[in-house]
């Protein structure tokens, strides 16, 4: 005996709903505010925090520059963003260091 069709689901109208956008990291935080929450976030023990920031502050900046500023190879950089790193205090001081001089530079 065939198989009987089966209508399928009506398609859920999309009028009237805004449409989607895109995120973009980086392109709407500020370095004061990106310095503020590294901070915040070494203080309060949130290494998943930080380790979102250091990814925004790559997102933001030019990965050549920062390496360059801080000494720090490409691959130590992204390294530091992963879940289950553990960067060294030395590390993050150089991170810091290259925020206070990007901050510096854009108040002057």
């Amino acid at each position: 005996m065939p198989r009987k069709k089966i209508s399928k689901k009506p398609a859920r109208s999309s009028k009237g709903k805004p449409l989607r956008q895109d995120y973009k990291p980086g392109t709407d935080v500020s370095i004061v505010g990106l310095k503020e929450a590294i901070i915040e976030a070494l203080f309060e023990t949130d290494f998943d925090t930080f380790k979102g920031c250091i990814a925004l502050l790559l997102d933001k900046c030019d990965y050549k520059e920062i390496t360059k500023k801080t000494g720090l190879s490409r691959s130590t950089l992204y390294r530091m963003c992963e879940p289950d790193s553990n960067p060294t205090l030395e590390n993050i001081s150089k991170v810091l260091s290259f925020i206070n001089h990007l901050d510096a530079k854009t108040a002057a």
